[in-house]
């Protein structure tokens, strides 16, 4: 019972998240975004409130259930032991903005689920309402590919006052990290650690779940295991980025 609530605690955080504004940014509509598209991932949470809990999984999907008038729906589903959850996300396909979660109208608030465009490292990018930093490539196996190349971006975030279960006003720290396919955009998966700390910054709860992509029907994500490559745009974006970081470098260079 106490797990239960103490994981119920971890998924109200998770829409607990609040951070400044940011300016708005021009996207495409990725070409797999149908009705019927879905993503599947496999769920591992672990709680630490006094004494460790053993890890629960479970898992996280998203579904297209609408294309309307510019806007995607989107239902997420939640399922962890016995436990569910979920919501319906309303997606402003020309922004991927979230404006609305089970009708309940969202502001400045960026899709986390897919990018639509090509980042570059070192880029500061919106991510839920979060800032993120795209800090490199990576590559990242599953179920259903090896050695994807993704991109890998960090955020951290401090909410003070949080009032919630026996938490009394207790400062929430954390920490997510996130891939995403450099071909297709869409969430491959994701670390988030939570803290809350007490009045004397002593951690009294700690969450940490992580999650893996394990199932779609996205056609360029199923095709084959083998090992894709970093696409050709992408590359030649991060070699003249790498070609100006180096001669910024060189320019900072005092002659003797």
């Amino acid at each position: 019972m106490k797990r239960r609530l103490a994981i119920a605690v971890f998924i109200i955080a998770i829409y607990s998240i609040t951070s400044p504004r940011f300016q708005r940014t021009a996207f495409s509509q990725p070409n797999w975004l149908n009705r019927g598209t879905y993503v599947e991932y496999s769920c591992n949470v672990s709680v630490y409130k006094g004494a460790p809990y053993a890890p629960t999984t479970g898992t996280f999907k998203w579904t297209i259930i609408n294309l309307t008038d510019g806007y995607v729906y989107i239902l997420y589903e939640m399922r962890i032991e016995d436990m569910s959850f979920e919501k319906t996300f309303k997606i402003d396909t020309s922004s991927n903005q979230i404006k609305a979660i089970d009708d309940k109208i969202i502001e400045n608030t960026t899709n986390y689920l897919w990018m639509n465009y090509a980042p570059r490292i070192g880029d500061t990018i919106q991510l839920e309402n979060l800032s993120a930093v795209v800090v490199d490539l990576r590559l990242v196996s599953s179920k259903l590919f090896t050695d994807r190349a993704c991109w890998l971006t960090n955020a951290t975030f401090t909410i003070n006052g949080v009032n919630m279960g026996d938490l009394k006003n207790a400062t929430m720290d954390g920490f997510i990290e996130r891939s995403y396919d450099c071909e297709t955009g869409v969430l491959v998966s994701s670390r988030f650690l939570i803290e809350f700390k007490d009045s004397r910054g002593s951690v009294s709860q700690s969450y940490f779940s992580s999650i893996l992509i394990s199932s779609t029907n996205i056609p360029n994500l199923t095709a084959s295991r083998q090992s894709s490559t970093v696409p050709v745009a992408v590359a030649v974006a991060i070699l003249l980025t790498s070609i100006v970081m180096v001669i910024r470098r060189i320019l900072q260079v005092k002659p003797l």
